[in-house]
């Protein structure tokens, strides 16, 4: 099973400097050359840890089909690319939903940022402590998270 994870995740936990929870969660994830060239765009502070993790424990795949077909459900390129590379025993993470409601739709299992946490620290493999931590820090950021969100995700870790 691979962990396939899309934008928004890898850059929302960027922002925040905790990329590397997804390393100390699963050892190594998975993105697609289309997510790739999506979150290296632009010269911003997080640009460099990614980066950096590509060179260590983030993979880069390829993928088969075209995205562009998949636009049609509201997916952006990078979702895409993720659905078309994934195959059925993958777990996604993926936050976008559109994206979650394809991904439902062709029988993937799939997870969200905020679900994650959770059930990271429900499998133990993140303390409550430093899992509170970051998701106050998302609520801080430009990450969005409505307060029933947070609530319902605090309450749960």
């Amino acid at each position: 099973m691979r962990i396939l994870v899309d934008s928004s995740t890898l850059i929302a936990l960027s922002k925040i400097g905790e990329l590397y929870i997804l390393e100390n969660i699963f050892g190594k994830i998975f993105i697609t050359t289309a997510i790739k060239k999506e979150v290296l765009i632009g010269d911003f502070p997080e640009t460099d840890a990614l980066k950096a993790a590509m060179d260590e424990w983030i993979e880069v795949i390829g993928y088969e089909g075209d995205a562009s077909e998949l636009r049609k459900y509201g997916l952006g390129c990078g979702e895409a690319s993720l659905l078309l590379a994934a195959e059925h025993e993958d777990r996604l993470i993926l936050d976008e939903i559109n994206a979650r409601r394809y991904a439902e739709s062709v029988g993937f299992r799939f997870t969200g940022l905020i679900g994650l946490l959770i059930a990271a620290v429900r499998s133990g493999k993140l303390a409550k402590e430093r899992a509170i931590e970051v998701l106050n820090r998302l609520a801080k950021s430009d990450f969005r998270i409505s307060s029933d969100l947070y609530l319902w995700a605090y309450s749960s870790i």
